[in-house]
């Protein structure tokens, strides 16, 4: 067996199940090994309903894992993909359909916007969905249907169809919903021609029948993809808004269901990013992301060869090559790669996420393909390709909290700069090198460099790398990374940039 003939899996989980799905294969669920610390039971049952992590570390696997799983068991399931679902015309519709206030607090006016009652009607038109498609039939569902005008909408309309029905915190109704809202004491407003329900009456009547609906068979909802991207100021604030909201609605319902013992689960991916973005709006979800959620991390383990991530990908290469697991290093691998065992290498090339491991072998096959086994070459020859990879995993992670014309400005600071660097160092480089740059002087001016400098810890691509005397007047080196477990940069001691960027940043070596 050859190189080009090994499967190490899709950089992406989603693209990777995708293409398996078209061939009629399932090696992704065959070979998918559940991260450490995650009892995939806590979020069947409802104990657990956020998965939290940097990009690249599993979520999406994760959540596609527990809907095979609950979809192979007969529960009623369905995926949900915000990024590609939501479209912008969508979003547009539902801020419009929402509406807005100015509130002014110590003569400072405070643009207020809230969407979780359009998410919350969105989510009961889901479950009225499933259920109607799983054929149950009691008197209440009818009216849950009628209400949520399933009979009418089926799944030809979109999003922003349904959105377009909110106006200003209330609904149009009309037909059979209107008959089922003035059955049900719903409050409408007759001084208008067509008659408007307030959404927050026909959600707790949604609720109020779901809770009187006998279900034989749970239901699921993932939700992934809440993905934040900066363009332009007040779109990036509105989406802020929206993924904070839908979050918010999340909870709202998962713990109503929770109340009334419904057997209706809904669980979402969240990057870890885009909720530090979301939370800087001020808004209480950071309590229910704590207490319902999992945060996927992969970095407790010590560096070894039965490291978890190590694990994941030889149980990949093993289901594709029908190799044991126990032989896929010694068989594929040379014990070392530029003088460090090999373990240690892939671990340190990476930012102990499988998204980065995958990216470094598929690169590395590039090189010589026809060949029976991996050598020090095919990491040699293609570390630029992977450190030029890398950096754009970076940029879409930072674009969460930056605007693609910052993490240009970024990038001009940091071409060229010192592997290792101390805070100062940084400084004297934006104010003497980079002082005719107007977006660096900008975007450093905004935020300031020790802003910067954490959200670059943040998601990896700075650490810790400096020498401590110990009380025997010898010398240790300490690291400190985010995905080593250290949840904050030391600014006051030597900072390093990860390796995997050296080439693509053409750093210059610096350990002074």
């Amino acid at each position: 067996m050859l190189l080009k003939d090994i499967s190490f899996g899709d950089v992406d989980a989603k693209n990777e199940i995708l293409k398996q799905k078209r061939s009629g294969e399932r090696n992704f669920f065959l070979s998918y090994s559940v991260p450490q610390r995650i009892d995939t039971g806590e979020y069947l049952n409802g104990k657990k309903h956020f998965i939290l992590g940097l990009k690249g570390t599993g979520k999406t696997a994760l959540l596609r894992y527990l809907h095979d799983k609950v979809s192979a068991d007969g529960s009623l399931s369905e995926l949900l993909l915000f990024k590609s679902h939501v479209t912008e015309e969508d979003r547009q519709k539902l801020s419009k359909g929402a509406g807005f206030q100015i509130v002014g607090t110590n003569d400072v006016p405070t643009f207020i916007q809230d969407f979780k009652e359009p998410w919350k009607w969105f989510i009961y038109q889901k479950l009225a969905a499933k259920l109607e498609a799983a054929g149950v039939a009691s008197s209440n569902a009818q009216k849950l249907y009628k209400l949520t005008r399933v009979t009418e909408n089926r799944i030809t309309s979109t999003l922003g169809s349904l959105f377009s029905k909110i106006s200003a915190g209330s609904l149009s109704f009309s037909g059979e919903a209107l008959g089922v809202a003035v059955e049900l004491g719903i409050d409408i407003d007759p001084s208008k021609d067509i008659s408007e329900v307030s959404i927050s009456s026909v959600n707790r009547a949604c609720s109020a029948l779901l809770s009187k609906i006998e279900l034989d068979t749970p239901i699921y909802l993932f939700f992934d993809e809440l993905e934040l991207f900066h363009q332009t100021s007040e779109q990036f604030d509105r989406d802020r808004r929206i993924i904070r909201d839908l979050v918010a609605a999340i909870s709202h319902i998962n713990s109503d269901s929770a109340e009334y013992d419904r057997k209706i689960f809904i669980v979402s991916s969240l990057r870890t990013e885009v909720l530090h973005s979301v939370l800087e709006l001020g808004h209480e979800i950071g309590r229910d992301v704590d207490d319902y959620g999992d945060k996927l991390d992969w970095s407790d383990a010590k560096d070894s060869p039965q490291h978890p991530l190590l694990n994941l990908i030889a149980k990949k290469i093993a289901v594709s090559s029908n190799a044991s697991e126990s032989e896929v290093w010694t068989r594929f691998f040379p014990d070392k790669i530029n003088n460090q065992d090999y373990h240690r290498f892939l671990l340190n090339s990476s930012y102990y996420r499988p998204r980065d491991i995958v990216r470094l072998l598929r690169v590395a096959r590039d090189y010589d393909r026809n060949v029976a086994a991996f050598t020090t070459a095919h990491f040699d020859q293609t570390s630029t390709e992977y450190s030029k990879q890398t950096w754009l995993e970076i940029t879409e992670e930072l674009l969460a909290s930056y605007s693609p014309a910052q993490i240009a400005a970024l990038q001009r600071v940091f071409l060229g700069f010192n592997t290792h660097f101390f805070t100062a160092d940084l400084e004297e480089r934006v104010r003497s090198r980079h002082q005719s740059d107007h977006e660096v002087q900008a975007l450093f001016q905004k935020k300031g460099v020790i802003r910067i400098l954490s959200d670059l810890y943040r998601i990896g691509v700075l650490g810790n790398d400096f020498v401590v005397r110990d009380d025997r007047a010898g010398t240790r080196r300490r690291y400190r990374w985010v995905f080593r477990g250290n949840t904050t940069l030391n600014d006051a001691e030597r900072i390093a940039i990860h390796k995997s960027l050296w080439k693509h940043l053409t750093l210059i070596p610096n350990f002074r």
